[in-house]
């Protein structure tokens, strides 16, 4: 069966396909990057709420086995501002909160359904003909000739690849890096978000729940005063962009935002 959701009765939104489709138009479908469609599916799910922004680098990303700058994430958040136009809805349907994540206002009416005829009726898309390989030419070249431009062009291979590995690593966002030290007990070093000022909630929090400090010895926990959304990131070792992490992700959702006094 195919999940479609029902996007103010224009569009119809297909998560397993990465795609938006018109309904009752001949508008073409739109396919979406695979990031882009997790984080609508996200939005969705989450519809009135805030997202945090590193809740979306795990579910969207690290649980995929990939990495994502900042720059990366606001681009799928601006992709689907530009389809939800497109498709004649309010971009400003989707709204972002600086500096803590992304909201789907609850004023965009979804109905999500299972069906096997999907409502949105997608266009036939013509099928490209396969190219045509192009025909080989031989040409007689001397074998010292042809040994040297081998060489020449996997030097020049390697050098690119290289470079593009380098540039790559160089731009990763290793988002933890900003992190502050905050307490370390029980096998546990606690780090906090060091775009909020008060750390009253990630000391409740370090105090309360107990984790596995046995085997994740590095805790990264993201709060905010006005929402109810608390994250805690505990890895085996110091978070890096340049390996592969073991971390597991504890989230709390609370009623208010001072879930944590007592």
């Amino acid at each position: 069966m195919n999940k479609q959701i029902i996007l103010n009765g224009v569009a119809a939104f297909l998560p397993e396909k990465h795609r938006i489709i018109a309904i009752n138009s001949d508008r073409p479908p739109l396919s979406l990057s695979i990031p882009a469609s997790r984080c609508l599916a996200l939005l969705v799910n989450y519809q009135g709420e805030v997202v945090l922004r590193e809740h979306f680098f795990h579910e969207v990303w690290v649980s995929n086995g990939a990495q994502v700058t900042n720059n990366t994430f606001y681009q799928n958040i601006s992709l689907l501002r530009r389809a939800f136009k497109e498709f004649g809805l309010n971009e400003d349907y989707i709204v972002t909160v600086p500096k803590v994540g992304v909201k789907l206002e609850n004023t965009l009416k979804i109905t999500c359904s299972e069906e096997v005829e999907i409502i949105a009726t997608e266009l036939s898309q013509p099928s490209t003909p396969e190219p045509t390989p192009p025909r080989k030419i031989a040409r007689r070249l001397s074998s010292s000739f042809s040994k040297g431009r081998f060489g020449l062009g996997s030097m020049v291979l390697v050098l690119c690849l290289g470079g593009t590995f380098l540039a790559w690593q160089a731009s990763m966002d290793n988002r933890f890096t900003e992190f502050k030290p905050l307490i370390t007990q029980s096998n546990c070093s606690y780090f906090v978000n060091s775009d909020t000022t008060d750390y009253k909630k990630h000391r409740l929090f370090a105090r309360d729940f107990k984790l596995n400090c046995e085997d994740f010895h590095y805790v990264y926990l993201t709060a905010y005063n006005n929402f109810a959304r608390f994250s805690a990131v505990a890895c085996e070792r110091p978070f890096s962009a340049w390996r592969k992490n073991h971390c597991v992700t504890h989230y709390v959702i609370t009623d208010n935002g001072n879930a944590f006094e007592k």
